[in-house]
């Protein structure tokens, strides 16, 4: 796991993940734990997987990093955030 990343208000970090269907495969994933401009925790921090596997952690790592950057300036996480609360309750 990453160090937290603080980006546009949002604190999150980035992971990788062994798929357990396709082994030898990973997939990036992307925990949000705040956004400081708003005052908002997310505990447990919201998980976003992003939708491709590959064969090395590294590269599901760059993928995670580079989804999560799009999110936020393109504005889509919040959206994200809004399902993922709703899911969760």
């Amino acid at each position: 796991m990453t160090e937290d990343i603080w980006v546009k208000g949002y604190v999150y970090s980035v992971e990788v993940a062994e798929e357990p269907v396709e082994g030898g495969r990973y997939r990036g994933q992307i925990l949000v734990k705040a956004h400081r401009y708003t005052g908002r925790d997310f505990a447990p921090p919201i998980l976003i997987e992003t939708p491709a596997v590959f064969k090395r952690e590294h590269a599901a790592e760059i993928e995670a990093r580079a989804l999560a950057r799009e999110l936020i300036d393109g504005g889509h996480l919040e959206e994200r955030i809004r399902v993922a609360l709703q899911d969760a309750a």
